[in-house]
């Protein structure tokens, strides 16, 4: 009954579309947070669907300006026919913009997001990717095109328990095409997902628990509808540092203020 409902959201969430929505830019490139933040009195509700039937259900609400929080949840086998295996926790993030961006600075942010992606590995208490957890950004947007926005950033995931618990690093660029249009490409350094050790133990599904020092590689295209509603399909872990074959993922997320 879960999934029924689930689906039926999915394929009604469009209809948003035609409401009144305003251009405001995304938070995230493909995984990795952007510095901006949503508008006040403003949330978006999105629907990310990944590898193993899984799926992700996120609310995000713009309190101030600069202050946003959010809550996700979600797990794996949720599309299909085997029995879900939901996440065992709720994720939890928020974001403060410190410096809004201007001609000659770009904006900055901080924040904190416990959610990671794919499968929960409980024996290692982590996700198959971690979670950004603390994190600090930079974003600045130049006029090339509709719109290039270039990322730099840097995290520290509290998922360490398997004793790799390196500060990371991160960075992306979103080249806006057209209006509605955009490509993105980003680059997770994973300086505290590389250990040796694990890169040589095995989850369930054949992919080590840990990636092999290469990084993840992603990339994305984001078609707006509307100004509210984005449309995305991404491919994941262009490098192989960790799943066999890259992955895909599509998301919708629909935008509206209170």
């Amino acid at each position: 009954m879960k999934k029924q409902f689930l689906t039926l959201f999915l394929l009604l969430l469009p209809i948003g579309a035609f409401s009144q929505g305003l251009n405001v830019h995304p938070r995230y490139l493909v995984n990795m947070p952007i510095a901006s933040t949503l508008p006040r009195a403003s949330f978006d509700v999105s629907m990310y669907s990944f590898a193993h039937g899984g799926l992700l259900a996120g609310l995000e609400v713009g309190m101030t300006e600069r202050f946003m929080f959010g809550v996700t949840f979600g797990g794996i086998n949720v599309i299909g026919e085997n029995e879900v295996d939901w996440h065992p926790f709720a994720g939890a993030s928020a974001r403060f913009q410190l410096v809004r961006e201007t001609y000659n600075l770009p904006s900055v942010s901080f924040g904190f997001n416990s959610q990671g992606q794919g499968r929960y590995l409980a024996d290692y208490k982590r996700f198959e990717r971690k979670s950004t957890g603390f994190f600090t950004v930079v974003s600045k947007v130049y006029e090339v095109f509709d719109h290039l926005s270039c990322t730099v950033g840097m995290n520290y995931s509290l998922e360490n328990q398997d004793k790799d618990d390196d500060l990371n690093l991160f960075s992306g660029i979103e080249l806006g095409v057209s209006t509605d249009l955009a490509l993105m490409l980003e680059y997770d350094f994973a300086l505290n997902d590389n250990s040796e050790e694990l890169s040589n133990v095995f989850d369930d599904g054949g992919n080590p628990i840990s990636g092999r020092g290469e990084g993840y590689l992603n990339f994305g295209v984001r078609y707006r509808i509307k100004n509210a509603v984005y449309f995305e399909a991404n491919l994941i872990d262009l490098t192989e540092n960790k799943f066999q074959g890259t992955r895909r993922s599509v998301k919708i997320t629909y935008f509206e203020f209170f």
